[in-house]
């Protein structure tokens, strides 16, 4: 775990939130305390894409290490990411984002659909976004326009091409379930190799489905 110490600027704003969405971990008093800084008033109204950005993926993380213990974490991250996102609409990531956000603040509206689209749109072939956005898509895959299904689909068969296998079955196996024939018959533009490693793995799991071009083995469950 990192401390972040009381040194707010613009640099070191934006090395926090490349360090947040790379993967390290902060202490949820210290990402206050950056939110809180004196220094960090002092550039609070620069008018700077990339630092009202930082700021709102801060808001994210720190909303997300306070989830179920502050009313206001959510409410905060919302505002923050609409800001950034009225400065650069272009941001697949904060699109997505949001879409979370609205769900997890009031629950699933049929409205937010719209926020999946505006990810698409602006990022539809970010592999770190997808490993999030994928299976949030696909369970509301009859609410997306024509243009985004298919979008979900084929980045579904990309999660497979690129062997993310537990990250493909988790899409599949949820709300997805019903719609499992469309996204298995869109992996017969996946190598043989891969569709093959995909299939084991899932009947492995006891998953047994009809992987295109692949032998479904009589008992699945069985094997080793």
């Amino acid at each position: 775990m990192l401390v972040l110490y009381d040194r707010w600027g613009r640099g070191a704003e934006l090395d926090v939130a490349a360090r947040l969405i790379s993967g390290d971990t902060y202490r949820l008093g210290e990402l206050k305390k950056t939110l809180a800084s004196p220094r960090r008033q002092a550039v609070a109204n620069v008018d700077d894409p990339k630092i009202v950005r930082a700021e709102a993926i801060v808001s994210l993380y720190l909303a997300e290490l306070k989830s179920g213990s502050s009313e206001e974490a959510l409410p905060a991250a919302e505002r923050a990411v609409r800001a950034s996102l009225m400065q650069n609409p272009h941001d697949s990531f904060l699109w997505l984002s949001l879409y979370l956000l609205r769900n997890a603040s009031g629950g699933f509206a049929t409205e937010d659909a719209a926020l999946l689209h505006e990810s698409y749109s602006t990022g539809p072939r970010e592999g770190w976004i997808a490993i999030s956005r994928n299976r949030r898509a696909l369970a509301i895959l009859p609410l997306l326009d024509d243009g985004n299904q298919q979008q979900a689909i084929s980045e579904f068969a990309a999660l497979v091409k690129a062997r993310l296998f537990e990250v493909a079955q988790a899409s599949m196996v949820g709300a997805a379930w019903v719609h499992r024939e469309r996204l298995l018959a869109a992996l017969e533009r996946v190598d043989l190799p891969t569709r093959e490693m995909f299939a084991r793995a899932l009947w492995d799991r006891g998953i047994a489905v009809q992987v295109p071009g692949v032998s479904v083995p009589d008992q699945p469950w069985r094997r080793n």
